[in-house]
């Protein structure tokens, strides 16, 4: 059956536009998604933006131009300067920085803004699969995660892993990192988002556990999760092709948030 497009096109907005924004508005504007289109991008003032057509400098201009969905993918500073308006002016937001909310005072208040403002702050799947699993197995009881994470050493290099590893002489796989899901997503904001997703799908940060590795081998961002827990057990790996503009992130992270705005919008990718 023939979908239906409505007459009126769904508008999307953009916190950010670096390279995850980018190839979010490169897809909307080749008319990828149907019947929704790219409203415009809060971006840094004084920054040029070639190919964007509609650039906000404050948060007063987005919230103006009365969007119907708006996508956070500048980063956790950004989420929490700007994510309380849009919540509480009644706007959904997609999350692109998951990680952010590991932080419990903010996850807290960001949630009390969706509540007063009838709205709903969207965690998408990002560059992993099956969470939807783990948020039906912990109604059963707890689940207890183990993730490992390994990419390329490029994708580490300007993250804490460099004060954790020399990666100029990582010759082989190296594990630089071994902790909780919260100090991995606070120290490694850009790479961990997954993890987060992760705590945040158990809702209980402390039974994932977290293995980071540095890969002169690797050629793709893996992920590998195993669970246990009363419904069963999931063993999940994924090899993620990362972005070219940003190593540090996989190229479905975007395709994941555009699948988000394709569900709440209700139509679907062409």
């Amino acid at each position: 059956m023939k979908q239906q497009i409505p007459d009126s096109p769904r508008r999307v907005a953009l916190i950010g536009f670096g390279a995850l924004g980018q190839a979010i508005a490169a897809e909307l504007s080749a008319d990828r998604l149907a019947g929704v289109v790219l409203a415009g991008a809060l971006v840094l003032p004084g920054h040029a933006h070639e190919g964007l057509a509609c650039a906000w400098e404050t948060m007063d201009e987005l919230l103006d131009s009365e969007p119907d969905l708006v996508i956070e993918a500048a980063g956790h500073a950004a989420l929490s300067i700007h994510a309380t308006r849009c919540l509480l002016a009644g706007h959904d937001l997609v999350v692109a920085s998951v990680g952010a909310l590991m932080d419990e005072p903010l996850r807290h208040r960001l949630l009390e803004a969706a509540r007063q403002g009838r709205s709903r702050l969207v965690v998408p799947s990002g560059a992993l699969g099956g969470l939807d699993y783990l948020r039906a197995a912990r109604r059963l009881g707890p689940v207890n995660v183990s993730y490992v994470g390994r990419k390329p050493v490029k994708a580490w290099r300007g993250t804490a892993a460099e004060g954790m590893v020399d990666l100029d002489k990582v010759t082989e796989a190296a594990t630089f990192f071994r902790g909780a899901a919260t100090e991995a997503a606070t120290l490694f904001p850009q790479n961990a988002n997954v993890v987060a997703a992760l705590a945040l799908a158990v809702d209980d940060p402390k039974s994932v556990s977290v293995e980071l590795v540095a890969d002169p081998r690797a050629t793709h961002n893996s992920h590998e999760v195993q669970a246990e827990g009363a419904a069963g057990s999931i063993h999940l790996g994924v090899r993620n092709e990362p972005m070219a503009g940003n190593p540090k992130t996989s190229r479905i992270t975007a395709f994941s948030l555009l699948e988000v705005v394709a569900a709440r919008l209700g139509q679907g990718l062409c």
